[in-house]
C-alpha cells in the first residue's frame, strides 16, 4: 500500500487492495515521481507480491487478505491487541 501511495503513479486493484490507497496516491505532498522511481516502485511491489518465502511473500499475502476482509484500521488494531493477523 505504501508503494502504491508514495511511488506508483496509479493503483492496481489486482495486487494490493485498499479503498484509501487511491486517495493517498492523489494527495501525496512529495510531488510527481519520475519514470525511474515509478519503475523501481513497480519492481519492489512485484518482488514482494511474488516472493515465495514464508516471512516476506507469505506475510504479505496474509496481511493483504486481512486488509481486504477487515479493512486496514481493523487489521492493525487486531495486530496491536493480539500480535497476529485476524483470521
Amino acid at each position: 500500500m505504501w508503494l502504491e501511495s508514495e511511488v506508483m503513479p496509479t493503483t492496481s486493484s489486482h495486487c494490493m487492495a485498499s479503498t484509501s490507497t487511491a486517495a493517498a496516491a492523489s494527495s501525496s505532498k512529495k510531488g510527481a515521481k519520475s519514470h525511474v522511481e515509478n519503475k523501481l516502485g513497480e519492481f519492489f511491489k512485484n518482488q514482494i507480491v511474488n516472493d515465495s518465502s514464508p516471512a516476506y511473500g507469505g506475510g504479505y499475502r496474509a496481511a493483504n487478505e486481512a486488509v481486504i476482509k477487515y479493512g486496514l484500521r481493523s487489521t492493525l488494531e487486531h495486530i496491536r491487541l493480539t500480535g497476529f493477523f485476524p483470521v
